[in-house]
């Protein structure tokens, strides 16, 4: 039986955090939409359409980012970063990351655009492997009741720390594949491995013996369960 990896922070939480980043930090094999006959009609400004790729069947949703390339002459170099909110077989509707749907200067200009060349890849791989391994530092566990990633009384205890992990990871990444730019990455990379560093030292975890009510019973860094 294979379980649901328990996930904690989305593309978006990554995004938010490193937006000039995110289109490297992906690999670029992790993708999961490409094409270049996209098109923002003049009356829904925050969708974006495709007759040739299927966004439900190659698995988009909500809180992935999505990058408007082409044309130049309406997405200026090096291109709009959006967020899902939601999605069709055909067609995915868009936001401003961090915002509620419909907030902000919509994606496509007023007359409309076509031939807008989109892509979508994520960091999902990434981000199942650092809630992976804040549940076993934390003692997180689905099969165990009291104990399950529903029972959090904040899951935003965990969310932040898993960003961080997976920005750490990215940029050493980065900087031993990078040429010009190495000594930055592995700079960022300690930066972000600090910051985590820092946050676990002062996080408490505390879990809801029922919705809305907090347990006094609550785990930290020191007194976490680690697995090895």
């Amino acid at each position: 039986m294979t379980l649901n990896p328990i996930i904690y922070a989305t593309d978006e939480d990554i995004a938010l955090r490193a937006s000039a980043d995110f289109a490297i930090l992906c690999p670029k094999d992790q993708c999961l939409a490409w094409g270049n006959d996209g098109s923002i009609g003049s009356v829904a400004r925050w969708t974006l359409n495709s007759s040739t790729v299927d966004f439900l069947a190659n698995g988009v949703t909500s809180a992935n980012m999505v990058r408007l390339s082409q044309p130049v002459s309406v997405f200026k170099p090096p291109g709009d970063v959006f967020a899902v909110e939601s999605v069709a077989p055909g067609s995915v509707v868009l936001r401003r990351k961090g915002q509620l749907a419909g907030v902000g200067q919509p994606a496509g200009p007023q007359a409309g655009v076509d031939s807008v060349e989109f892509s979508v890849t994520t960091l999902g791989p990434q981000i199942a492997r650092a809630s992976y391994d804040l549940n076993r530092r934390f003692g997180i566990d689905d099969l165990i009741t009291g104990r399950r990633p529903s029972d959090l009384f904040d899951p935003r205890e965990v969310r932040e720390a898993v960003v961080l992990l997976v920005l750490s990871r990215q940029y050493l990444e980065l900087s031993r594949a990078a040429e010009e730019r190495s000594d930055s990455f592995v700079a960022k990379s300690q930066w972000y491995k600090q910051e985590f560093d820092d946050l676990l030292a002062r996080t408490v975890v505390h879990w809801a013996v029922s919705p809305g009510v907090l347990t006094p019973q609550s785990i930290t860094r020191m007194s976490a369960r680690l697995s090895r």
